[in-house]
This record gives structure tokens, sequence and C-alpha cells, in this order.
């Protein structure tokens, strides 16, 4: 039931995923960007990404205070978070953290995807955001990706104004982190 589960999830996924890349390539995608609470959109996001978190043991937090503004729009920037946890989730081995924490910097935001897991060599970061005829890496249970969720990740937070990138250390970790502008 878990491999039935994982799997569907998966599915559901890639698809999202595929359509919201074919909406970006015929310049499709609507913004509807306001003034909303990070820390809502956080939970939910964890929330429904504690199924699988949960079935390879990782724990899953939010350090984002209650009323965490930002000027984004909802629906690209929760696409990007539960990428960028599906991802922190792969790559994470069974029994590892992931938390999410979120501070201010000038007029933005920077929000942090953090995880304890295998980490990324420094050779690959330049390759993490665009889409090639490259392997993805599987992840820690043997998780394949498509290659299609970072690059998205990356045309979504560039449309809400802000930046994206990793900091990552082998066999330490890898955060990913963006920013969105608080007006």
């Amino acid at each position: 039931m878990k491999n039935l589960e994982a799997s569907a999830e998966s599915t559901y996924n890639l698809l999202e995923n595929l359509l919201n890349w074919a909406k970006t390539q015929r310049n499709a995608i609507e913004l509807n960007p306001k003034i909303l609470d990070l820390n809502l959109i956080v939970n939910d996001v964890i929330s429904l990404s504690n199924y699988a978190a949960k079935s390879k043991g990782i724990n899953i937090t939010s350090k984002i205070e209650p009323q965490f503004f930002a000027f984004f729009d909802q629906n690209t920037i929760t696409t990007v978070l539960r990428n960028l946890i599906s991802n922190a989730i792969k790559f994470t081995k069974p029994g590892g953290n992931i938390w999410v924490e979120v501070e201010y910097d000038n007029n933005f935001v920077v929000i942090s995807i953090n995880d304890d897991g295998v980490g990324i060599p420094k050779e690959k970061f330049d390759t993490l955001f665009i889409v090639s005829d490259k392997k993805t890496t599987l992840g820690t249970s043997g998780e394949k990706g498509t290659g299609l969720g970072l690059m998205l990740c990356k045309e979504f937070v560039e449309l809400n104004k802000g930046k994206i990138w990793v900091e990552s250390e082998v066999g330490k970790g890898t955060s990913f982190k963006f920013t969105l502008p608080i007006n």
C-alpha cells in the first residue's frame, strides 16, 4: 500500500509539474500576488508532505513565526515549496530532519528549506535549475525525479520578483533558499 501511495503521489507531482511547465512556456500563468502569511502556506505544504516524510521516518518542522508576511502569488509559491520539500524528503536519509525558516533581508524575506540529507556536490550547482539531458539523481530510497521541479521553482520564484539559490555540503545537507518581496 505504501508503494502504491508513493507512486500515485509521484505521478501526481510529475503531471502537475508538466502542466505548470507547459503554462510557463505559453506565458499562460496568471499571477495573483497579494500580501499573504507565509506561516500558513508553509504549514499547509508540510501537512500535505507529512505522509511521504513519515514513511521514511523524517521529521519536518516549520520554524516560521505566525504572521510572517510577504507579497506573492499563492499558487506558484505553494508549488515551489511543495517541490523543494519533496526534494528534501527524497534526499534525506530515513530518520533525518527537514526544517523551514524565514528571515527578513531588507525589502525581502528569505525562505530556507533545509535538510540534513546527503548534500549536493558544488560542481552540480550550476545545472540544478536548468533542464538538460542529464540523468536525475535517485533519492535515498531509490525515488526518481524528472528534472523539471527545480527549473519550475526557479521560473516561479522569478515570476514573483525573487531569486533562488542552493547552499550545500556533501554528507551534511542542503539548504534551498529563495526570496520574495515584502510588498
